[in-house]
């Protein structure tokens, strides 16, 4: 479930970065379109790192069921 999550989070930090730093800059609390790129860029990464940090959290697990699948318990 945690790979779900990951992958999904890391697929929707893209257009939530950018609407981020586009909100950012119409709701006032960045000046210029450098700073909006900024705010989004840095929402994204920090998007991207709890998506990896939750894909790594997952493998073990994931590599366990499939060994289990794989190799029949006698």
């Amino acid at each position: 479930m945690k790979l779900y999550i990951a992958i999904f989070i890391a697929t929707l930090s893209m257009p939530l970065a950018s609407m981020t730093g586009i909100f950012a800059m119409e709701l006032g609390y960045v000046w210029n379109i450098r700073q909006a790129l900024g705010v989004g860029v840095l929402v994204g990464s920090v998007m991207l790192l709890v998506a990896l940090i939750l894909f790594l959290a997952g493998v073990p697990s994931t590599l366990q069921r499939l060994r289990a699948q794989i190799l029949p318990r006698p």
